[in-house]
């Protein structure tokens, strides 16, 4: 599917501004991490793979999560992130597990089960990542499939819902008019509306 100009720009500053968010809450996981260990900061993974879903979710395009949690993971290394290339990489990775969730669908499902799906992806892909990075070593078998299912749940509840949350919130104020998002919920309402004249 070809992008429209819109499009790409939306993306780009959706991606910038969550580049943003993700250096702030990385500076963030610092103290919470020496506070309740790394495995107990788990819960603030989500947070780090949410432009896949946003974007996902208005443009609905093939590539949309993949591009904006690439290029979002970009700016938090650009603007300073005490990660360094590795919020890029694992950047790559979690932009990866999003994108195979709507993958599953054909691109034709963009719900909230899509949504947290996408969420619980990255999560998996971002535990890859660390395998390959540090090695299986690095963890014993109980901390890591713990850790996991930190992330997991994680990137359901902070990546997908809070995603939707998001974009339905500035779907109301009516700046998404002109997206793939607003467009297929109006066909909906046009449908529904038929159906209830008959």
């Amino acid at each position: 599917m070809i992008w429209k100009t819109k499009e790409v720009v939306l993306t780009v500053i959706l991606s910038v501004a969550c580049g943003v968010i993700y250096l702030g809450w990385s500076t963030l996981w610092i103290p919470i991490s020496a506070l309740v260990g790394p495995v107990g900061a788990g819960f603030m993974f989500g947070i780090w793979v949410i432009a896949s879903p946003i974007v996902a979710y208005i443009i609905r395009k093939p590539g949309a999560a993949f591009i904006a949690e690439v290029m979002a993971a970009a700016v938090e290394l650009l603007t300073g992130s005490h990660f360094g290339l590795s919020a890029l990489l694992v950047g790559v990775f979690q932009g990866i597990g999003s994108e195979i969730a709507f993958a599953i669908f054909r691109y034709k499902r963009f719900n909230l089960i899509t949504l947290m799906l996408s969420g619980a992806l990255a999560a998996v892909m971002g535990m890859i990542y660390n395998i390959l990075a540090n090695g299986y070593g690095f963890y014993t078998t109980g901390v890591f499939f713990t850790t996991l299912g930190i992330h997991i749940i994680s990137g359901i509840i902070l990546g997908g819902w809070l995603a939707k949350v998001i974009v339905d919130g500035l779907a109301k104020t009516g700046v998404l008019g002109q997206y793939e998002l607003m467009k297929e919920k109006r066909k909906r309402d046009d449908i529904h509306g038929n159906i209830s004249r008959m």
